[in-house]
């Protein structure tokens, strides 16, 4: 393009791209270190289970504990949309992941009921999913609740009408007939997440790694697209996903 016809300028327009990276890499190395001195992912715990045979059920837990005195975890929940969940995997001796969860869709979303991949069956719904994200439930029209993204129950009208409420929402935090399932932690609060893996998944002998992390990120892909988000800045939040406490251990199964 002629803006950059000029190599001089090609050449400072790189200097300064190349310093808005390491500003940007520096912004992210902070950013896990806030989250991470604010928690802690203790574990596995196998509890009493002994030597692990080949075909045998693998169950254990890990604990998430909050470290912070003032905020939940995570912070600023009322708003339902921040993430924290945890990705936990099986890799076999053969280095194939056998079982996992904590994925994510082709969108970046969890597979949960919010999930598009989940809906068209190309995926499995993440039954041990662990997420600490609160959601908002609201009410059909037949009287049963379900998870929304916004806090607006559902209306015989195609079109959302929102009627003005009888107690200011100023007063309740949310909206009247709406609740908060909260899942975050309490300050230095802790919780458990337990997990199963099928012994047909580890039928081979040999050593298993057993991978966790938590991850993190401001806004879940469902909501991106309710509001009319760009491809560009879908991108953008899955590329400012955080990981968090990652480790390995390993598992001998005989």
């Amino acid at each position: 393009p002629e803006p950059w016809d000029d190599r001089a300028s090609r050449e400072i327009a790189r200097i300064i791209i190349d310093k808005n990276r390491l500003v940007l890499n520096r912004k992210r190395r902070e950013r896990i270190a806030v989250m991470e001195n604010g928690s802690r992912l203790e574990g596995p715990f196998f509890g009493n289970q002994g030597e692990l045979r080949s075909g045998e059920d693998l169950t254990f837990h890990y604990r998430i504990k909050n470290v912070d005195k003032g905020h939940n975890l995570p912070s600023g929940s009322l708003g339902a949309q921040p993430e924290i969940w945890l990705n936990v995997a099986v890799v076999s001796p053969s280095g194939k992941t056998v079982w996992e969860s904590g994925y994510v869709d082709s969108n970046g979303d969890m597979a949960d009921l919010h999930s598009l991949d989940v809906a068209a069956g190309t995926i499995d719904h993440d039954d041990q999913l662990f997420n600490l994200q609160t959601k908002f439930l609201t009410t059909n029209l037949k009287g049963t609740d379900r998870e929304m993204f916004l806090p607006v129950n559902f209306d015989v009208d195609q079109r959302p009408f929102l009627r003005q409420p009888n107690v200011p929402t100023t007063v309740l935090n949310h909206p009247q007939f709406v609740r908060m399932e909260a899942r975050s932690i309490p300050p230095l609060g802790h919780r458990y997440a337990e997990y199963s893996v099928p012994g047909d998944l580890m039928k081979r002998k040999g050593v298993y790694k057993l991978s966790a992390r938590m991850r993190s990120r401001a806004e879940p892909m469902y909501f991106m697209r309710f509001v009319g988000a760009t491809s560009e800045m879908e991108q953008s939040m899955n590329q400012w996903m955080l990981d968090m406490h990652p480790y390995t251990v390993e598992i001998e199964v005989q």
